[in-house]
């Protein structure tokens, strides 16, 4: 049943609007606060599709809807917008800045992957079509191929105008005017002819006219400081011509900024690092390989590596090889094995999809995929990219290899390095993909981040025990929700320790405001629902500690949740701690697999799929 269907049946079954003093809503079931009880229909309120069963308890009614309440609750509260409790806000841990910063990029880059995947694998086999004369360049076939390869990296800016505005909750129609501007003819026109051109804003701010097609640093910057300005002109501007002039004054403010200020901030950088390395090859050749073949993958996030390309070919032109050449050859290898990392350990179908396609389009020179869909997503790839482009680097400096023209990196163009110092280029090869697929796999382990489980049990669907105590048959439990099986096929434990751990290897998709319910889903697609005391919703998060957050990986026994079970008691609650599988129609067998006391990380549940 549709949403706003079940919310109008639910309304009219409890006694319509006039019985209703307000509502709320927990992790599974609405909360309803009733003039007259009496008035609920309950046979044919939990007749309804998609409503699992009721009951009236704690001065509440409580309907129970599962996973779907959150929207069912956001139906309710467009209908009864005055007795509505508030919407369900989701508990937020503290980051640190490097993982907000590492999370707000993913998040931005990962709706892109769809085109960016698809480009990629397009213009890898153009350039292996291509490579091998297999299909005529100058050609109208050709021509259009090309033309669908690189026209989402070409208008990148504006794919991820669109992603970064709904990030950061901003006008996404004035989003993409920030990357038409970024984008805009006459600019590229004149970034194509090769030099920095600069124009006068004001008389006092230099422009550079640069090309940024294919940029994404300044694209999310733009857009970042245009959510903070469009929010404040639009707050204090006079709702009468708020209309008219908060886009004005937004354009007029953030345009100028952003091309003046943030968009060649990465040219300007890059630049100075040019210099910097062209010193370094002189003086320390290996050092000069490590630090280019770890630092690329940061450059072509910023769209810093266009200012050293002039670097390798002023080495050919100068004396008929390039050393930096093998060097990027090296960092493209390690972005493209990082993937192919993942894409052994990750567990989700649809990443090892994404981490495929990444490889193949890596070795064949396009690293885009794997570095916006792989890399950006998963520390440990992007780790193992860094440090194995660099060792790779380094070798390849050491053992003399050199590339003898100008060349896209790729597996296609190793011939452009046979010659003089080819042996050490084919063992810094080696090196390259061996060591970035080794430290992938080593900081994957570390971080925990999608590997397969480890531990046997897990591996045959077992739940294990999310706190030490005593197992209570589910029927004891004083709550119907839970002790009639509607929810789901469970476990009831009265603690005897104040500390909550992860049942299973997963990752945590839901926490409830008031902390005393968390959501898991395991590596093999059982969803779980560790619920802590009974009715403890209205402690409203008093005596619960956090020590997890939503989207979290975690692993069985890392920790969840501190409770102080006494005060919990004393304050006239039950602390049984119950641990459901939410969606148990989906394994024919559930067995229970201990009784009496246990400990936590003890098995207490298998099932079959």
């Amino acid at each position: 049943m549709e949403n706003k269907k079940l919310a109008e049946k639910i309304i009219k079954l409890v006694g319509g609007e006039v019985n209703i003093n307000s509502v709320t809503h927990c992790i599974t079931r609405l909360r309803f606060q009733l003039k007259k009880p009496e008035k609920v229909d309950r046979h044919e309120l939990e007749k309804l599709d998609d409503v699992m069963g009721s009951q009236y308890q704690g001065g509440q009614y409580q309907i129970i809807i599962g996973g779907k309440v959150g929207k069912v609750y956001n139906e309710v509260a467009n209908m009864l917008p005055k007795l509505v409790g508030g919407e369900v806000e989701e508990e937020t841990v503290k980051q640190s800045l490097g993982t907000q910063i590492i999370e707000t990029l993913s998040a931005i880059l990962v709706p892109s992957l769809a085109p960016i995947v698809g480009g990629g694998m397009l213009k890898g086999f153009l350039f292996l079509l291509s490579t091998f004369s297999w299909i005529d360049v100058e050609g109208g076939t050709y021509y259009l191929l090309n033309i669908a390869s690189d026209c989402m990296f070409y208008f990148f800016p504006f794919i991820l105008a669109v992603s970064a505005a709904k990030r950061f909750k901003t006008n996404e129609y004035m989003a993409l005017s920030l990357a038409g501007a970024l984008m805009y003819p006459s600019i590229l026109e004149v970034a194509k002819v090769g030099e920095v051109s600069n124009f006068k804003f004001l008389t006092l701010f230099s422009i550079p006219l640069l090309n940024y097609s294919g940029s994404i640093v300044p694209i999310i910057l733009s857009v970042w400081l245009l959510s903070y300005v469009y929010r404040f002109t639009e707050e204090h501007m006079p709702s009468m011509v708020t209309i008219i002039f908060t886009p004005l004054l937004t354009l007029l403010i953030v345009i100028p900024i952003m091309l003046f200020g943030i968009a060649p901030l990465g040219f300007y950088i890059g630049e100075y690092i040019a210099i910097g390395i062209g010193w370094l090859i002189d003086v320390s050749p290996w050092l000069a390989g490590f630090v280019i073949g770890a630092s690329r993958p940061f450059l072509v996030l910023t769209g810093m590596h266009h200012a050293i390309r002039p670097i390798t070919q002023q080495q050919i032109a100068t004396y008929g090889f390039s050393t930096m050449g093998p060097m990027n050859f090296m960092s493209t290898m390690a972005q493209a094995s990082a993937a192919l990392a993942v894409y052994v350990f990750i567990k989700d179908k649809k990443m090892k999809q994404v981490s495929l396609s990444a490889t193949i389009s890596g070795f064949l020179g396009i690293t885009e995929p794997a570095l916006y869909g792989v890399l950006t997503k998963y520390r440990s790839a992007f780790i193992g990219a860094a440090l194995g482009g660099g060792i790779g680097g380094a070798v390849g400096a050491m053992l003399g290899a050199k590339g003898y023209a100008p060349a896209m990196p790729s597996v296609l163009s190793i011939p452009v390095y046979m010659g003089k110092g080819s042996i050490g280029f084919f063992i810094a090869f080696a090196i390259t993909v061996l060591s970035t697929v080794v430290i992938t796999v080593i900081f994957n382990r570390i971080l925990k981040e999608g590997e397969a489980a480890t531990m046997e049990d897990v591996a045959q669907l077992g739940i294990f025990s999310p706190v030490g105590g005593n197992l209570v048959p589910m029927s004891e439990v004083n709550d119907e929700t839970f002790s009639s099986g509607v929810m789901g096929k469970g476990m009831a434990i009265r603690p005897t320790s104040n500390e909550i751990v992860s049942p299973v290897n997963g990752v945590i998709n839901t926490i409830f405001k008031t902390k005393h319910a968390i959501g898991l889903i395991s590596d093999e697609g059982v969803e779980i629902l560790i619920h802590v005391g009974v009715d403890t919703v209205k402690l409203d998060g008093k005596y619960f500690q956090l020590v997890c957050e939503e989207g979290q990986k975690v692993r069985v026994g890392d920790p969840l949740l501190r409770f102080e079970r006494q005060k919990i008691i004393s304050a006239g609650y039950d602390s049984t701690v119950i641990t459901i599988v939410t969606n148990a129609e989906s394994y024919p067998t559930i067995l229970e697999v201990a009784n009496g006391k246990i400990t936590k990380k003890q098995k207490i549940m298998t099932m079959t799929v």
